[in-house]
């Protein structure tokens, strides 16, 4: 049994789409499950009401009674909700339906015997911004305490950047010794980890590449009544330059502009705009999939419309921007990326889907090529 350890938990479409995707394609080989490791010191950050620890009695109701009033005054608690709903749907369905979290290493361990080999990744796993410090769950730390011999690998794992501040080498490099083999997603994070352990290191695509465009039709409902023409949007963080140039698209092809979030996050493009606030990760990849057009600066919002064919440009991440030129790179769509003072027609200039899909195609044989030495062992 398989055993995959990432970022299930997270109400993020990114995160969920790639836990289904590694689950799924490991599942057509070997029973697979998702291990419910959902740290301790990140179980704030997705709570529908946000309050402290250190929040007792009536300082704790007064916090949650300001949220929800506060939300109920924008008029985003309802699609906010629906969307809290919706993910927890999509969880239950597709990744895990086990009601317990596992809070550490040692609960990890103690969770289930039967598992032969546990894969780390993807996602931003060893990312201590994100994972707020080091979680010893992602570097497999309860290793030691095992008897019998399992197997550990990470796929596609990313630290989302070329490296972490100097204060983590020793740590990171005492946690990698327990991995048997290790690949990451971002070419630029290679050299980093190559200093801090002494195995060979691979770089594999993300797992939603890896059960192809087949693989997520399949989830969508091709026939559902559309409006008139739209570009979507996702962002996962605030661009002025984007939004002028999607109010400008806009103007130039009589499209409407659709803004994909979880939550409303009050990105104003045009007064004509559509906040598709709400919408869980099935509506996600239907809005993507039926649009004219992709404007994003994330990652899967960029993955998505490379599978889905969709003409698209990708606006630079001020932080983690590596991983959008990695993917650009390997199918070589990296003039798709929007550069200072650049106008709208490049997002309607052709693209070869012909060619991407050769380069895509060998990048995705060498990740399944890892897979199938490293993790079932063909």
């Amino acid at each position: 049994m398989i055993g995959i350890l990432t970022f299930y938990w997270a109400d993020d479409y990114g995160a969920l789409l790639q836990s289904y995707a590694i689950k799924t394609y490991l599942n057509r080989y070997q029973e697979t499950i998702l291990i419910p490791y959902f740290p301790e010191e990140l179980r704030h950050r997705y709570r529908f009401i946000q309050f402290n620890k250190r929040d007792k009695g009536l300082g704790k109701c007064y916090r949650v009674v300001r949220q929800i009033i506060g939300q109920i005054s924008r008029g985003v608690f309802y699609s906010n909700w629906k969307a809290k709903c919706k993910i927890s749907r999509f969880r239950k369905r597709y990744l895990t339906d086990n009601s317990r979290r596992l809070r550490n290493s040692w609960e990890i361990y103690e969770f289930h015997k039967g598992i032969d080999t546990y894969v780390v990744g993807s996602d931003q796993v060893w990312n201590p911004r994100i994972t707020e410090g080091l979680q010893e769950g992602y570097f497999c730390t309860f290793k030691t305490w095992r008897k019998s011999h399992s197997r550990y690998v990470a796929y596609a794992a990313s630290i989302g950047s070329e490296r972490l501040e100097e204060s983590f080498d020793q740590l990171v490099s005492e946690y990698l010794d327990h991995f048997d083999a290790i690949s990451l997603r971002e070419h630029s994070a290679v050299p980093y980890i190559e200093k801090l352990c002494d195995k060979n290191l691979e770089v594999v695509l993300d797992p939603v590449f890896l059960i192809g465009r087949e693989g997520w039709e399949a989830l969508i409902r091709t026939n559902r009544k559309r409006r008139k023409g739209y570009i979507a949007v996702y962002y996962t963080e605030y661009n002025q330059k984007m939004a002028d140039y999607l109010k400008q698209l806009e103007q130039e092809t009589g499209f409407y502009i659709l803004l994909l979030a979880p939550k409303n996050r009050g990105f104003h493009c045009t007064d004509n705009q559509v906040n598709a606030v709400g919408c869980g990760p099935l509506e996600f990849l239907e809005y993507l999939y039926h649009a004219e057009y992709v404007v994003t600066n994330s990652f899967h919002g960029l993955a998505m419309s490379i599978i889905f064919h969709k003409p698209f440009v990708v606006f630079p991440h001020s932080v983690r921007n590596a991983r959008l030129s990695d993917i650009l790179h390997t199918v070589h769509l990296e003039a798709r990326i929007v550069e200072e003072g650049q106008t709208t027609e490049l997002i309607r200039e052709k693209i070869d889907w012909t060619k991407v899909d050769e380069s895509l195609e060998k990048a995705v044989g060498y990740s399944k090529m890892f897979i199938e030495r490293e993790i079932l062992g063909y």
